[in-house]
């Protein structure tokens, strides 16, 4: 069975989404007065810059792109939360 969260699957924007988003909605409960959305996209800097550094990557080129994934990798967290966490979380505390 191959690694979910190995270095080979956080290097895609898929790979960090995924961990991103569960990294926020364990992060929120413990930083409550900030807005989830930031600490996604701060989780998503801070693995696509590890991810660089693990992988040996150091040239510019591969930092711009590193942090264009970041931005997308967190939208995409942030978006798989409003659209499939959310409102189930809404119909659960209404009924």
């Amino acid at each position: 069975m191959p690694e979910i969260l190995g270095w080979a699957n956080l290097g895609t924007a898929a790979g960090v989404a995924a961990a991103v988003a569960g990294l926020t909605q364990i992060l929120k409960r413990y930083i409550p007065k900030t807005d989830p959305k930031w600490i996604a996209l701060g989780l998503a800097i801070v693995i696509t810059i590890l991810h660089q550094m693990v992988t040996g990557d150091y040239n510019w080129s591969s930092f711009v792109l590193s942090a264009l994934n970041a931005v997308i990798s967190a939208g995409t967290a942030v978006g798989l939360y409003e659209a499939g966490i959310k409102p189930v979380k809404e119909k659960m505390h209404n009924s």
